[in-house]
Order: structure tokens, then C-alpha cells, then sequence
């Protein structure tokens, strides 16, 4: 009697505490917000590989990180390979009683060059956000316009010669405009500011929930790493390829802004 395969029982421990179990049980949420209340359209998914290490490096927006899962439901239901994306998340998250637990167990992990180069050598797909914590709460007349990148996407890239991917979000600027910054307070909530909705003013508590914007979500063609003969590449170089990589965001954002015809349909 032919035995049953034990191929791919013994699964690898997760080193970041990821849940699969409770990350299937939430995405019936996100699904509903991809595809009918954003009505999210992708595009360029080609170029994420269906194996081996990657970087996703994309803009970042809004109060809540929407955007983040929106990017990962796009690689993980519409790549041909269902990728899971784990996104790299601020520090200051850790710190929010429950929330970074949370974030950690639906695959989220702290954005450090540590944990980068751990799942980048495990082969995984890895989501980062390199403008960090200032691209929240921008106001108004800088939406789409992108803060400089930190080198951390280069260094990642160079140390594990993992393709960087640039990824444009278009619509999530609008979900929740940011109508000044809290500064005052982040010793008492851990946070490096607090952005207040532009509505929250008017509408209250209803004013912090997302609008319901079209969105589009546009994968460039990947940036080669830096070859392995420079792979100790100076502080210089790793700006420079950082500044590459934010150059290839903004142009993928500036190309999708001029396609799009309107914030809502």
C-alpha cells in the first residue's frame, strides 16, 4: 500500500509570532473593503517574483495602515504564486498595548535591518514602507509627493541581494486627510504625532472612518541590488540607490494621478 507523503509536514516556525489561522479569519474584512468598498485595481503584478526574497517598497498614507493590507491581499489573492507579504511596521507600534501583538500575529514585524535580513533569507516577500513615520498625516497640497526614502530599503537589498519592486498606492491619500498634527502628546501615546482626520472635527467619531475612494495599486519593475562585489557599499551609495528607488515610486504615482479621472469612481 502506497504511504502518504509527509512532503511539507513539518512546517518552519515563525521567528515573529505570524498566525496564518488568525490572518485567514480577518481577511474576509479586507477582501470586502479590496474589492467593493475601495474596488481595488492592480496592476504589474509580473514583477514580483513568485519565489525567493523581494522588497516591496511603496508610498504610505492615511492615519490607519490600510494601505499595507491592501498591498498584501493584492500579491497574496491575484498573484498567480498568493504570496504572503509581511509587511514591515514603525516601532512605535510595538508599544501599542495590543495593537503591535495584533499586527505581529496577522505577519506584520518590526522594521529593522535585523528582522528585514531574517525573512529576506528565509525567501520571503517583504512589504516596507521606506518614507517611516512622516508620510502620515501629510497635509493637503503634499499628497503623492514622497519624503525621502531612508537608506534602510537599500542596505536591506545590498545585504541580501533581494530585487527591490516600487509599488505606487493611489487612492489611500484620500481615505483620511489629515487636518493638522498632534505633536504635543507622544510621550503619553508612544506615537511620534497624532494626525487628526479632517472630518473628525465635523462628523466625530464617524469622522475617523476611511472614505470610500477608488483606489489603484500599480508594481514597477524591480531594482536590481547592487552587485555582491559591493555589497559593503558605503553610506553614499546606499543613498543614492535609495534615492533611485523613491524616484521610480514618485514616477509610477505622478503616471497614475494622470490617469485617474476621479478620487471616487
Amino acid at each position: 500500500m502506497e504511504q502518504p507523503s509527509c512532503r511539507g509536514s513539518l512546517k518552519r516556525k515563525d521567528p515573529f509570532g505570524f498566525d496564518p489561522q488568525l490572518r485567514a479569519r480577518v481577511k474576509p474584512f479586507f477582501r470586502f473593503l479590496y474589492k467593493y468598498y475601495w474596488r481595488v485595481e492592480v496592476e504589474g503584478l509580473e514583477h514580483v517574483p513568485a519565489d525567493g526574497p523581494v522588497l516591496l517598497a511603496a508610498n504610505h498614507s492615511g492615519t490607519l495602515p490600510f494601505d499595507a493590507a491592501m498591498i498584501s491581499l493584492a500579491v497574496e489573492d491575484e498573484h498567480p504564486a498568493h504570496r504572503v507579504v509581511r509587511m514591515l511596521y514603525a516601532k512605535f507600534v510595538t508599544d501599542l498595548p495590543m495593537i503591535g501583538t495584533l499586527f505581529s500575529r496577522l505577519g506584520g514585524v518590526q522594521a529593522s535591518t535585523a528582522n528585514g535580513t531574517t525573512l529576506l533569507k528565509r525567501g520571503e516577500a517583504v512589504g516596507i514602507f521606506p518614507e517611516g513615520e512622516e508620510a502620515l498625516g501629510k497635509p493637503y497640497h503634499q499628497a503623492y509627493c514622497l519624503r525621502p526614502f531612508r537608506t534602510g530599503v537599500a542596505h536591506l537589498s545590498t545585504r541580501t541581494q533581494a530585487p527591490v519592486v516600487p509599488v505606487a498606492v493611489i487612492g489611500a491619500e484620500e481615505t483620511s486627510r489629515a487636518l493638522f498634527r498632534i505633536a504635543q502628546l507622544p510621550n503619553i501615546f508612544r506615537v511620534p504625532f497624532i494626525p487628526v482626520p479632517s472630518l473628525f472635527p465635523v462628523l466625530g467619531p464617524l469622522g475617523l472612518l476611511p472614505l470610500p475612494t477608488k483606489w489603484r495599486i500599480r508594481f514597477g519593475p524591480p531594482v536590481l541590488p547592487i552587485t555582491s562585489g559591493r555589497r559593503n557599499a558605503r553610506e553614499q551609495v546606499l543613498h543614492e540607490r535609495a534615492e533611485y528607488v523613491r524616484l521610480e515610486v514618485q514616477r509610477l504615482l505622478d503616471v497614475e494621478r494622470l490617469r485617474r479621472i476621479r478620487v471616487f469612481f
